[in-house]
């Protein structure tokens, strides 16, 4: 699976949820009921923009989820860090995923009262659908509450807010307000199982680059069984550049190659190739092209499900050459 640690500050001085810490601290002015920032009654932020590619969507949906943020009784917005000084601003305070399609915006705020009870308060009064998945500390005197978005499959595969805090002296707080999006690449333009595809030739082998020894082949000529297996590729995202994934140890394992053909002796349309050492990776290839991975890390044995379910196989994850 992909790795999304804590930024490193923020995994350093990590600690126990902070609201064991809120029974020391003064109480504030009692709340004021909570107003929709201007313009965006209702918004939760959950859902995701339509529109744009999906960098742009990302952006975007950053942008929404900043206004989820409950500003506390007396909060003003800032548009820079009143603690310029402080750990709190020497970046992003929330995780930061393994790999390079992320989106980050953030948003300032300065309000009255202590660091760990406004961040109490806003645990609180955040917009709904956003879901507290852990508190700690980035730095001295730097407190953080991380809330979870779900994902949206195909488009983005994490979102977080994250708010975090730190005395500004006088009685007030400086807050940081991240919005992270990490999004998922779309495939390329036909980059996909082409239309004039009327044959599948299926082949379990016991080499993980799907080269022979063969364990087992059959052909596929129906036209629904066909379709149904170009879908499934064709529906799969690419793997985001620069992902770093915790597989097993690379020992053994086959693979399996699902060709796609306009006749059952012409030449290869595209492949699907999932291999079985270590992770369960799925390359695509075409002629002509360089393969792209995609699916995920376990999507060579979500493909070999799939082949059994269409085909009416009962294939089982291949031996590789001894």
């Amino acid at each position: 699976m992909k790795t999304f640690p804590r930024s490193p500050v923020a995994a350093l001085f990590a600690c126990a949820a902070l609201l064991a810490a809120v029974a020391g601290c003064a109480s504030p002015a009692a709340p004021a009921p909570r107003s929709s920032p201007a313009g965006v009654t209702g918004l939760t932020g959950t859902s995701a923009p339509s529109k744009g590619t999906p960098k742009q969507q990302a952006a975007a949906d950053a942008a929404r989820m900043l206004k989820a943020f409950a500003p506390p009784p007396g909060a003003r917005a800032v548009s820079r860090s009143p603690v310029p000084s402080s750990q709190l601003s020497a970046g992003p305070q929330g995780s930061r995923p393994s790999d390079d399609d992320v989106v980050t915006r953030t948003a300032w705020w300065l309000a009255p009262g202590g660091p760990q009870q406004l961040l109490s308060w806003e645990a609180a009064h955040i917009g709904a659908g956003y879901h507290r998945n852990g508190s700690g500390r980035s730095g001295p005197g730097v407190y953080n509450e991380f809330f979870e978005v779900p994902a949206v499959p195909g488009l983005f595969d994490q979102r977080e807010l994250t708010v975090s805090a730190a005395a500004a002296g006088h009685g007030q707080t400086a807050i940081r307000v991240d919005a992270m999006v990490d999004w998922i690449p779309a495939r390329a333009p036909g980059d996909t199982v082409p239309a004039t595809a009327k044959v599948a030739v299926l082949t379990e082998t016991r080499d993980g680059n799907g080269k022979p020894p063969v364990v087992a082949t059959t052909t596929l000529t129906d036209a629904k069984q066909v379709a149904t297996l170009a879908a499934y590729l064709n529906g799969l995202p690419v793997n985001p550049p620069g992902a770093v994934y915790s597989c097993p140890a690379a020992i053994g394992g086959g693979s399996i190659v699902v060709a796609f053909r306009d006749r059952a002796d012409g030449p290869a349309l595209a492949e699907g190739i999932a291999t079985f050492a270590g992770c369960a990776f799925l390359s695509f290839t075409m002629p002509g092209q360089s393969p792209a991975g995609i699916g995920g890390p376990s999507a060579g044995n979500d493909l070999l499900a799939e082949v059994n379910r269409v085909a009416g196989l009962h294939w089982k994850v291949p031996p590789g050459t001894p």
